[in-house]
């Protein structure tokens, strides 16, 4: 009942006064009265330890038989706390915070609803659950407070790890044993390897000890069959030497045959006129004597002529066939040229008389004097050309009258360059062979006409002797070309 003077009277077993004139001041305590698991309430009781579903806890306290030391499974993670507080003033006034520890970085904004969020799938841990009040004139109450755990699957506890680590220790022993075994069993296959190889190479020791007896006997026979090459190979260099050597001089003699026939012929002549002219001067016939001496002083000119002739020609190949090793010097290469040309086709002429070719020349006037060894540079013409007239000689020889043989030279200096090209319209050279014809001892002569070394030594004074380069262009059946590039120094 409610007195006049504002007191509140109640109870049943004796008698409670509140004086409602007077400021409350007390702070409304905080309660945990219940919690749900996987959204169903959860109801804890007795006073030890006790197993449900698998939650665990001691026993219960308080009022509203709150678990300790609760303990859920991994699996019943969900949790849902209830809370409330005394106020007997203005209970519908009361605000609420909560958290819970190891889960919430704060406290929850103040409300009046007396129910947590529902904390989902929790990892396993301990967890403390606080929750305070307070009216509309005072502070917060002292946090009512829970705690409890959630706990690992049995693959995350402690003794599900000292299984595991036997097990690796155990996995380890086994791999090591294994392994142990393994090395054994390849260090006794090993050993018998070694044993069949030391075995296999001592007989070889053997087998190459009695070769070796027998493979320097080899290399004697080696060393004397390559000391005899060399010496076919210089016998058959000094043979392409002096073959193209009697073919200068069978050019050569042919070339002086010409003036020394003049000289013999005007000197029978100037004999016979010279009785004559001893005759008219006896008899006294003064004019028929001086028109015989006439005749013989113009004779006389005609054999100085012609000897100068046959001088010039001697004194030309004794100097290109002077021996100055190695040694350059200018040379007019057209002059050289139309020498070693008539000399080549003279040469032919005097092994075939039936041999006739047109000579075509077509000199550079400008062309300047090039630093050669002039020894060298007469070979590499005189081959050429030999070359040559060879080509048009066999092909004259299975073609109509109307074939005419023909070979041309032309010299021309460009590009700090002086170039002789030599072409005939003789058998050319098949594609199969061009690219062998430089080689040594190839050749497509019959056999006992050629050494195979003409074309080779050739190349060498072209290229190494005079560091220039040799070109060759041919068609099968109409025509070869040699093109010879040489730098002026």
């Amino acid at each position: 009942m409610l007195s006049s003077d504002g007191h509140f009277i109640y109870g049943d077993y004796g008698l409670t006064v509140l004086d409602l004139s007077t400021k409350d001041t007390t702070v409304p305590r905080a309660y945990i009265s219940g919690m749900n698991i996987m959204d169903q309430p959860a109801i804890f009781f007795g006073r030890s330890h006790a197993v449900l579903h698998g939650i665990a806890w001691d026993g219960v306290s308080g009022g509203f038989n709150m678990p300790v030391n609760l303990e859920l499974p991994h699996d019943q993670n969900y949790v849902q706390f209830n809370f409330g507080a005394l106020n007997f003033r203005a209970r519908d006034t009361t605000w609420y915070r909560y958290k819970l520890v190891g889960k919430d970085t704060g406290w929850s904004e103040k409300n009046t609803t007396t129910v947590s969020r529902n904390y989902f799938g929790l990892p396993p841990g301990k967890y403390t659950f606080e929750v305070v009040s307070k009216s509309s004139d005072n502070g917060w109450s002292k946090p009512a407070v829970f705690s409890f755990n959630v706990m690992p699957p049995w693959w995350l506890t402690w003794w599900a790890y000292f299984l595991y680590v036997l097990l690796f220790a155990g996995i380890i022993w086994g791999l090591v044993t294994l392994r142990s075994r393994q090395l054994v069993k390849e260090k006794r296959i090993l050993e018998h390897k070694v044993r069949i190889r030391t075995e296999e190479v001592m007989q070889q020791k053997e087998e190459i000890e009695s070769q070796r007896d027998n493979l320097e006997m080899q290399r004697v026979d080696l060393e004397k069959t390559l000391g005899e090459l060399k010496t076919t190979q210089t016998q058959l260099i000094q043979s392409e030497k002096m073959a193209s050597l009697g073919e200068l001089t069978a050019g050569i003699a042919h070339e002086i045959q010409n003036p020394l026939n003049f000289v013999n012929n005007f000197s029978e002549v100037n004999k016979e006129m010279l009785l004559e002219l001893e005759t008219e001067i006896k008899n006294g016939n003064t004019e028929d004597a001086l028109a015989l001496t006439t005749d013989i002083i113009q004779n006389e000119e005609k054999i100085s002529h012609h000897g100068k002739r046959a001088d010039s020609i001697v004194k030309g190949m004794l100097e290109h066939s002077r021996s100055r090793s190695g040694q350059k010097e200018p040379t007019d290469l057209n002059v050289m040229a139309e020498e070693f040309i008539r000399l080549s086709y003279h040469g032919l002429r005097a092994k075939d008389k039936s041999f006739n070719a047109d000579l075509i020349t077509q000199f550079d006037p400008d062309l300047p004097r090039i630093n050669v060894v002039q020894q060298d540079m007469g070979r590499i013409l005189l081959n050429l050309f030999n070359n040559a007239f060879y080509a048009v000689n066999q092909k004259s020889k299975t073609t109509g009258s109307d074939y005419k043989p023909t070979v041309s030279v032309t010299t021309l200096a460009q590009n700090r360059q002086v170039v002789i090209d030599i072409k005939d319209n003789g058998i050319g050279i098949p594609d199969t062979i061009k690219n062998k014809i430089m080689q040594p001892f190839f050749t497509t002569k019959p056999t006992g006409e050629g050494t195979g070394l003409g074309l080779s030594l050739t190349y060498d004074m072209v290229v190494k002797g005079h560091g220039g380069k040799i070109e060759v262009n041919t068609k099968e059946g109409e025509f070869t070309e040699f093109i010879v590039t040489l730098p002026l120094n």
